[in-house]
């Protein structure tokens, strides 16, 4: 078996290993070509930084890597990891990272990040066992949303563009790689954004995902907060994909208070996720 990054392959082949490696997996995740290339493009992965394995010269096994900087620190995330069920138990995911950290070491990354759901034990000690440790739990959601109407407290308008200084002031927690800046203004021309104005003052907002019906991002001020304001973004954006089916990715267990209310909407906790890292 040979190790070697994957600047070579196509997303076809990339696409087909990752979907027979996930096929069993606790939650089982099937990606077409133009979803990869989605991700791939969004996420920044680098192929020349992803890595596999190849058998014969088939891809068997591969990790895709992104790269940005996080806190200040140029950061990898390990975007996806798979191995096809038959090359399993081989080491092959150490394998692959002993290839990588040279390269990694090279370009001057400081920290690795990745996500794991809880309960896939196998993978959270082989990644402890690489020096990874917890740095917070992220939680995920689903369902069909439903709210009592609320009198209008402010007006939804449609953004144009992103008002990043603006937005950041709204946070109490920092998003994950897939919902962060640098992801959403790669997946611009695919988003919509929402703002709510009280006397055409922006007071909160929400960022989606039609195809996917994916919240990206939502936070209100916090002298606003409790009003009904986020619940009146979430029905806008359910009026406008004409679904009341959404999904949350990634929701940091700290904040109590979003939690709180993706389940009063009536979404369920699907999934939980650990993000790890390692400091280089």
């Amino acid at each position: 078996m040979e190790i070697a990054t994957l600047e070579n392959c196509t997303i076809a082949d990339i696409a087909d290993v990752l979907n027979a490696s996930f096929s069993d997996y606790i939650v089982p995740l099937h990606l077409n070509i133009e979803q990869l290339e989605y991700k791939i493009v969004t996420e920044n992965i680098h192929l020349d930084l992803s890595v596999g394995v190849f058998s014969s010269g088939q891809l068997v096994g591969f990790m895709l890597h992104a790269l940005n900087i996080v806190d200040g620190k140029l950061s990898t995330y390990n975007a996806a990891t798979g191995i096809i069920p038959a090359y399993r138990s081989r080491g092959l995911v150490g394998k692959m990272y002993h290839y990588l950290l040279p390269k990694l070491k090279t370009l001057a990354v400081e920290q690795m990040l990745l996500e794991v759901i809880i309960g896939n034990n196998a993978a959270i000690r082989a990644y402890e066992k690489l020096g990874y440790q917890v740095n917070r739990t992220l939680d995920c959601f689903k369902g069909s949303v439903e709210t009592a109407k609320k009198s209008c407290t402010s007006t939804i308008r449609e953004l144009q563009d992103f008002q990043w200084d603006q937005f950041v002031c709204f946070w109490t927690i920092r998003p994950s790689w897939q919902n962060a800046i640098p992801t959403l203004e790669k997946a611009r021309p695919y988003l919509t954004i929402l703002g709510a104005f009280i006397d055409e003052k922006l007071i909160g907002y929400l960022i989606y995902n039609a195809n996917s019906k994916k919240i990206q991002q939502i936070a209100i001020s916090s002298v606003h907060r409790r009003k009904g304001i986020a619940t009146q973004l979430v029905q806008t954006m359910t009026r406008q994909i004409n679904s009341k089916e959404i999904y949350v990715l990634n929701v940091d267990h700290i904040s109590l208070e979003a939690i709180s209310f993706f389940k009063q909407l009536g979404l369920v906790d699907y999934l939980a996720q650990f993000e790890m890292k390692k400091f280089l």
